[in-house]
């Protein structure tokens, strides 16, 4: 067994110093076996952030891992057996172990793994470096490659030849760039940012899902716009997603959601700053689908496998978003609040608010107290329902069932919000009588 020695030490604390925790632990070494923290939890632990996902990695196969950990009572599930992963689930949470492994064969998607009783043949195998940090139980800490050192200097390095690392999973260079949002300080690695815009390409034959879910943990970070502009300058988001083009709207998205400029109930939100980094793109036609036609937010949206919701939020927004301007009129504001909802307003809003401020000249500060005001109305909207149905219609006599039926719902709804929602039921109908009265003396 390839050992690796101890480079530091850290305190336990949170769900690593769990009851269930120990238990996992003793389980496996009572069965021979060594268990380690790693990646994530370690990392984030060394960071003192809080800690959620449980990750082990463990010298023995899968097999006899869940033999010692179901011996002592612990529920066992095989996650990805294929490649050494089970999940331990206790009242505590579920714990994600895996067997040491070793990459035999890897084509940028998928890979075979064997399996192996070496710590740092396991540690060689991972992407970066401060993602190969062990820790023991009791804190002893394992850095064979000195990530602690780039954590702490915001540094993410590729462990070994970068090229490789990259060859053996596409997707790394995605991760690449959105652990440089989340841990990064510039300037970004050149060498790693290097062989990221060499292999770019490839990541045509990463799934649409796996990219989706990449670009929305990366958005969720305080401050991606300046990583965004990264992957645009190393030709990473061109080589998939060359409608994403505008950061300097993505910047004023993230100051908006991340401070109480705003509003202090906002928070950040991946598919708004998404939203944030095509809008104007859309509307200046920079963006074009392989056809040289305009791409359009509901293609982008379906290219990334968003679920029908997201789809049609972000299409909303885009949509909506031309037509939102501090100085509209109450009346305007209270009817499109009625139209689309409360969030999907103030999503617009949002939105209109980053593409003006993004270009000059700066907003004023009486400007940007428009834009709030419209949030803060947003904020205290109450939704209301038109005071009338069809069958209120038909019992009134003034239609037969039919298409006049939605003739004059609509014509009800208008005269409603022409008149400030004040109209109740009694007075709709009045006022569908007189207008039908007045249709049958025109005609005469």
């Amino acid at each position: 067994m390839t050992a690796l020695e101890v480079t530091g030490r850290l305190r336990p604390y949170g769900i690593m110093v769990a009851d269930d925790t120990a238990r996992v632990f003793d389980a496996i070494a009572l069965h021979g076996g060594q268990a380690r923290f790693v990646g994530g939890m370690v990392r984030d632990a060394l960071l003192k952030r809080d800690l959620f996902d449980v990750d082990i990695a463990c010298d023995l196969s899968p097999e006899e891992t869940s033999k010692a950990l179901e011996k002592v009572g612990i529920r066992v599930i095989p996650t990805g057996i294929k490649h050494g992963t089970i999940t331990a689930v206790t009242d505590a949470g579920a714990y994600e172990i895996t067997t040491l492994r070793v990459d035999v064969l890897s084509d940028g998607r998928h890979a075979e793994v064997a399996f192996t009783d070496s710590w740092l043949e396991d540690a060689k195998r991972r992407d970066f470096t401060f993602n190969a940090i062990y820790c023991d139980l009791d804190g002893a800490v394992y850095d064979p490659f000195d990530g602690e050192t780039d954590l702490r200097e915001g540094r993410v390095r590729f462990i070994g030849v970068a090229e490789n690392r990259i060859a053996e999973d596409y997707l790394r260079i995605l991760r690449f760039f959105r652990f440089q949002a989340w841990f990064g300080r510039p300037p970004i690695d050149p060498v790693g940012a290097e062989a990221c815009r060499k292999a770019a390409k490839s990541l045509v034959d990463i799934s649409a899902e796996r990219i989706r879910d990449e670009m929305f943990k990366l958005l969720r970070s305080q401050s991606p716009a300046s990583t965004i502009g990264n992957m645009i300058g190393f030709g990473v988001l061109p080589a998939i997603l060359p409608q994403l083009v505008q950061t300097d709207c993505l910047r004023i998205m993230q100051w908006l959601d991340s401070t109480a400029l705003a509003d202090p109930a906002i928070r950040p939100d991946p598919l708004r700053r998404l939203a944030a980094l095509f809008a104007v793109g859309e509307l200046n036609d920079d963006a074009e689908n392989q056809d040289g036609k305009p791409a359009t937010a509901e293609q982008l949206a379906r290219g990334l496998r968003l679920s029908n919701d997201e789809t049609d939020r972000f299409v909303a927004m885009i949509s909506h978003a031309p037509l939102i301007d501090p100085e509209l009129p109450i009346e305007t504001i209270h009817r499109d609040l009625y139209r689309i909802g409360a969030d999907a307003f103030r999503d617009a809003v949002l939105l209109a608010w980053s593409a003006r401020a993004s270009v000059p000249p700066r907003c004023s500060r009486t400007e940007n107290e428009q834009w709030k005001s419209l949030l803060a109305i947003a904020a205290d909207w109450q939704p209301v329902t038109l005071p009338i149905q069809g069958r209120d219609i038909l019992s009134a006599g003034l239609a037969p069932a039919g298409p006049k039926i939605g003739v004059m719902l609509k014509q009800a709804e208008e005269y409603w919000l022409d008149h400030g929602f004040a109209p109740d039921k009694k007075d709709l109908i009045a006022y569908l009588a007189s207008q039908s009265l007045a249709g049958e003396q025109e005609t005469e």
